[in-house]
């Protein structure tokens, strides 16, 4: 049984005008609608791949955390769990130790043991808040005959050996300018970097 009604309609996989003869045709031709079917059944199943990762993530996650919830759990911790819970390295938590900073008690070799209650007192004190630093910006002055020493005076004062011509890497860092065969090094630099 044929039907007389003709619909303009847009096809909803190619985009293309064509005319439908039911009011419910979405599809130009049977290739349109077959394309349209594999594409749905496509993207349905990379919706439940992507949920079956987004699961597998969180329950990687949810392994990966469970030492450190059963860490929250304990009274008494070991220098490692206490690095692990504060995310630093175990060094770090022997220094706050031998500071004074973190109370612990050593009950033998390698048995060093913190109240899990003293980790979060750490955040507590006022004294161990990260205070901001002000900028500080150095001014260098220009160098001049009257602030830069000679090779004369440097040998003279300080008992250096005469640098030549052909100054080494370290020496060359501080020939600064060069008159008439004279080097001349800035009066600001000490002794122990010359030498």
């Amino acid at each position: 049984m044929s039907s007389n009604i003709s619909i303009t309609r847009i096809c909803q996989h190619c985009g293309n005008e064509f005319t439908a003869k039911t009011t419910v045709t979405k599809f130009c031709g049977d290739a349109c609608a077959k394309r349209n079917y594999k594409f749905r059944r496509k993207t349905a199943k990379q919706q439940k791949m992507n949920e079956k990762i987004t699961e597998s993530n969180r329950q990687t996650q949810l392994v990966r955390d469970a030492p450190k919830m059963r860490l929250l759990e304990k009274e008494f911790l070991t220098v490692k769990e206490a690095a692990i819970i504060l995310g630093c390295s175990d060094r770090a938590i022997h220094l706050m130790i031998s500071s004074g900073r973190l109370p612990a008690i050593n009950l033998g070799v390698r048995k060093t043991r913190i109240l899990r209650s003293e980790l979060q007192r750490l955040f507590e004190l006022p004294e161990l808040r990260v205070k901001p630093v002000a900028k500080v910006k150095l001014v260098e002055e220009p160098l001049t005959k009257e602030n830069c020493y000679t090779v004369e005076q440097i040998t003279k004062s300080w008992g250096v050996p005469e640098i030549q011509s052909t100054a080494s890497s370290t020496e060359r860092r501080y020939l600064n300018f060069k008159r008439a065969r004279r080097f001349t090094f800035p009066k600001s630099i000490s002794r122990r970097h010359t030498v």
